[in-house]
């Protein structure tokens, strides 16, 4: 392998490594999360149905170390809502996510478990 080979194959593999690496912060843990009105007035939200985790993310560009937006957490927290057909997420975890090398993203993670309380309520 000649030297100049080489030394693209390393250059290669750190750009790579750099594209690839990014952050992650753990915001908080919430019990109950909605955007939505919700009475829980009648309703006990441990023996309603609970599904499976879903995750909704909100994110936007950086350029140049310039961020072109903000994450907006209700609209992360309105993804998941939407993919668990529900109104209140329960056990809750929030995280912000980022990565950049001259271009990137940064983000919002909402992961929980999405519960439907409207036709449950006695």
């Amino acid at each position: 392998m000649s030297a100049t080979t080489r030394r693209l194959a390393i250059f290669g593999v750190g750009l790579a490594l750099m594209l690839s690496s990014g952050c992650t912060t753990r915001l908080g843990d919430m019990t109950l999360v909605s955007t939505r009105l919700v009475s829980l007035d009648r309703v006990d939200v441990s023996t309603l149905p609970h599904g499976e985790r879903v995750t909704g993310k909100s994110s936007k560009p950086v350029f140049l170390f310039i961020p072109l937006g903000f994450p907006n957490l209700l609209d992360a927290i309105d993804e998941a809502l939407e993919k668990g057909n529900g109104d209140l997420m329960v056990d809750v975890v929030i995280r912000a996510e980022g990565w950049w090398f001259l271009v990137g993203q940064n983000g919002l993670t909402v992961t929980g478990t999405v519960v439907n309380t409207k036709g449950k309520q006695p």
